[in-house]
């Protein structure tokens, strides 16, 4: 079950960054990106 919900998260934070470049987020969308990547690396 984890793993299930952890395939969904880059799926959520691609859907979360999208919708903040739409509305010229960027530097929060950058932000986004980078905790993101984070997170995968202490998952791997």
């Amino acid at each position: 079950m984890a793993n299930r919900m952890n395939n969904q998260e880059p799926c959520i934070l691609l859907d979360l960054i999208l919708a903040l470049f739409e509305t010229d987020n960027t530097d929060k969308a950058k932000e986004v990106i980078k905790n993101g990547i984070k997170r995968i690396d202490r998952g791997m």
